[in-house]
């Protein structure tokens, strides 16, 4: 049935080319124009498979990549989200090891002056168990309560009794001078003291002069 249907609209087809090649001479342009061909009596249906792909043209090259047009603007930031809930809580970590402690070790260090001999202006002192442990703190004691002998220094390092100054760079003692000439009741003599130090083995503690007067 589609062969004979084919037949009678290329039959169709023949005849309007006829019928209207007249009309197209005459007008001299040698064409027919889609005016001068009835609605419904010529389509692509019509045609065969091979005719139809006659009619298509091959691909052309392709064209070239066009310029890149200026970034538009940056658009508004927008609002923040509401918080989210908070998360489920972690298990808790293993148990950390015993970390080292700077006062491992540390003891007392007394020098106890007891002949009774110890009298105002004097300089006692006590001394670490060794020169690389630091005394971290230190004080004396009076055994007479009633004495009110007043300490005019007090600091950690040890004495160097053939200058009657303190040894550069040794903190593994304290040092003691007591007061004197500061009146009838405080001018006594404290007679028998305790000098005490803090000291701990092994500890390094650096030196530093962090203000000086003169230096303004």
């Amino acid at each position: 049935m589609r062969k004979r249907h084919l037949s009678v609209a290329l039959v169709a087809v023949g005849a309007a080319f006829i019928a209207l090649a007249g009309t197209a001479t005459a007008a001299g342009t040698g064409l027919i124009s889609g005016g001068q061909i009835k609605d419904g009596t010529i389509g692509l249906i019509d045609l065969s498979k091979k005719a139809k792909k006659s009619l298509k043209g091959k691909h052309g090259q392709r064209g070239l990549q066009g310029v890149q047009g200026p970034q538009g603007q940056q658009g508004a930031e927008g609002k923040q989200g509401p918080q989210g809930p908070a998360g489920p809580r972690g298990e808790s970590g293993a148990k950390g090891e015993k970390g080292d402690s700077y006062l491992a070790d540390a003891y007392y260090s007394v020098a106890y002056y007891d002949v009774g001999d110890t009298n105002a202006g004097a300089i006692a002192t006590v001394a670490c168990k060794a020169p690389s442990d630091t005394a971290i703190s230190g004080g004396v004691s009076i055994d007479d309560s009633s004495m009110n002998t007043p300490v005019s220094q007090s600091f950690p390092g040890r004495m160097d009794w053939d200058t009657n100054k303190p040894k550069a760079g040794r903190l593994d003692g304290w040092i003691i001078q007591f007061g004197g000439n500061a009146g009838p009741v405080s001018d006594k003599d404290p007679q028998k003291v305790k000098v005490w130090a803090l000291c701990v083995p092994s500890l390094h503690i650096p030196v530093e002069t962090t203000y000086t007067q003169s230096d303004g």
